[in-house]
């Protein structure tokens, strides 16, 4: 007997994630014999339009009970009921099935339940798993947590005949209900984002606690109706589903890479701090481009000649991609790459969802073993301001935000709300060099010169800083540049918008991740969805804001 699959709540105990009857009617031939079959088949298609696949293997016998049809309506209940008067070998079973509130907001939260596969029954090694209605999960929380919302299988002993006919019943032991699961998400401002994303064709956004990795909300849009796998599928359209433009059905949060863009540029910052060949007093020229042999390697605000003679904090802020250039140049790419890593890019962050994503920090090594070629200047510059070969997912930014401004804690973004944390790691880098990067981050929004100041907040509680990133898909050609036109019109060439923030300013206690994918400009689209979102946590969360560190 299976088991009554655990419930999912939310942040303040709303339930997302519940069970309801579904009535099922099931063909039982474990007492027939082969010939026994045959003429109870020819009894049944005179009542019921069985397909010839389903014939051939109640035919080939391979188990003792069928199901022949499923998510009964009450009509079908009364049909079936009078048919299995005639028909003894007919019966109905009430079993339940997984039903979702909220299925497009939680979709890749929550994920949804199917049939087991041979590697899921070989993974769980439960033999309940054998029986006809067992569901476990396929993503998403319902897998990450499958073995504590299964339970445990009831088992009931019967005695039979030769003919293997009922005798009687020996004994019954009731099967143990999974346990219910409480997550850290606050269902209204999950909602609340999700509306806020629904504005653009394909997002992503985190909100999480800066100090304890709590995931606040977490959405990937679009989503998809969750609901439709616990009732029979319309091939078509989930073959749709799984094909739609905008993907969908992958949790773009912690599955999507894309390069960061200039959100990267604190690591790379960090990396010339730590190594002592710059200071935030170091200040280079920027005239629009830096060159390399013949190659010129452009800042984004080419075209006005540049941004002059900045330093650190102003580079930050306007974002000045020459400024990084003339780091990375005494720099190596193993360099960057420790400063990456140790904030947690390049690798999984350990978040209790299936299906993560590594990422990617390149080095010399990695480029001569993969590419067979070697590294060079180039690359070096372009990895500087999160561009060429590195890719990073949104919860990666998030949780290096998150080590940026909480007094570099290691920290484990999650979703269960009795989530085991161990790691108690604090990362040793110089205390100043942290408050450089913070100072620029917060004129990025705060001051009359940053990339983001058109959503700064007037309210201390809400005060966030943060660092902006558009993240190119194709190469910019020197011949568009000379033409003037570097923004396509087609949609799938623009630039994916980044920004990822922190407030307040003075005591961070939440992180915001956004990414827009082909958005353009972080500053603009990505910064005002951050903006958005900041003054919904402040709706829905204000604990969080008043919690201490």
């Amino acid at each position: 007997m299976l088991p009554e699959r655990g419930k999912i709540s939310m942040k303040r105990g709303e339930i997302v994630s519940q069970n309801a009857p579904i009535y099922s009617v099931i063909l039982d031939i474990s007492d027939k014999r082969q010939n026994e079959i045959s003429q109870l088949m020819t009894l049944i298609k005179n009542y019921i339009n069985l397909s010839d696949l389903k014939t051939k293997k109640i035919h080939d016998r391979n188990k003792q009970y069928y199901v022949i049809d499923t998510d009964l309506n009450w009509s079908d209940v009364a049909k079936y009921s009078i048919l299995s008067m005639k028909i003894p070998e007919i019966k109905l079973e009430k079993n339940l099935k997984r039903v979702y509130n909220y299925p497009y907001e939680i979709s890749h939260i929550i994920g949804y339940v199917g049939s087991p596969s041979k590697h899921d029954i070989e993974e769980m090694d439960n033999t309940a798993l054998s029986l006809s209605f067992a569901k476990v999960g396929k993503t998403g929380i319902e897998k990450r947590y499958n073995n504590q919302l299964f339970g445990i299988a009831g088992l009931k002993h019967n005695e039979v005949n030769s003919r293997r006919r009922f005798i009687r019943e020996i004994d019954n032991i009731a099967p143990i209900a999974g346990s219910n699961i409480q997550l850290t998400v606050d269902i209204k401002l999950q909602k609340e984002v999700y509306k806020i994303l629904s504005q653009y064709e394909s997002a992503s956004c985190i909100v999480m606690n800066a100090n304890t990795g709590a995931i606040l909300a977490l959405v990937s849009y679009p989503g998809y109706d969750i609901n439709m796998f616990s009732k029979r599928i319309d091939g078509k359209k989930l073959q749709k589903l799984y094909n739609a433009p905008y993907d969908a059905m992958i949790n773009k949060v912690i599955s999507g890479l894309y390069s960061p863009g200039s959100v990267f540029k604190m690591i790379t910052a960090l990396a010339g701090l730590k190594k002592g060949i710059i200071n935030e007093n170091t200040r280079f020229n920027c005239h629009g481009y830096t060159e390399i042999g013949t190659h010129k390697f452009h800042c984004w605000k080419w075209r006005s000649g540049g941004h002059g003679s900045v330093d650190l904090e102003d580079a930050l802020a306007e974002s000045c991609d020459v400024y990084f250039y003339n780091v990375a140049k005494m720099l190596t790419p193993d360099d960057i790459a420790k400063v990456a890593k140790d904030f947690g890019l390049g690798q999984l962050t350990g978040i209790d969802l299936p299906h993560e994503k590594y990422g990617l920090i390149q080095t010399k090594s990695w480029k001569k073993e993969t590419k067979k070629q070697k590294w060079t200047t180039g690359d070096t510059l372009n990895m500087s301001i999160g561009q060429g070969f590195v890719l990073t997912t949104p919860i990666q930014l998030a949780t290096m935000m998150a080590m940026l401004v909480n007094g570099q804690k290691a920290i484990t973004p999650h979703l269960n709300k009795e989530f085991n944390i161990n790691n108690e790691k604090v990362l040793g880098y110089n205390s100043n060099h942290i408050r450089i990067i913070r100072n620029g981050m917060n004129a990025v929004v705060n001051s009359w010169y940053g990339t983001a100041k058109q959503y700064a907040i007037d309210d201390k509680n809400l005060k966030f800083g943060g660092k902006t990133g558009s993240s190119q898909v194709v190469r910019i050609s020197e011949k568009a540049r000379k033409s003037g036109k570097t923004v396509s019109d087609d949609y799938w060439k623009k630039e994916h918008a980044v920004f990822v923030g922190y407030a307040p300013i003075d005591n961070p206690k939440i992180i915001v991740s956004v990414l827009i994918e082909h958005g353009g400009s972080g500053g603009h689209t990505a910064a005002s969805v951050a903006h958005d979102v900041f003054l919904a946590t402040k709706d829905f969360c204000p604990e969080v804001y008043s919690a201490s560190k």
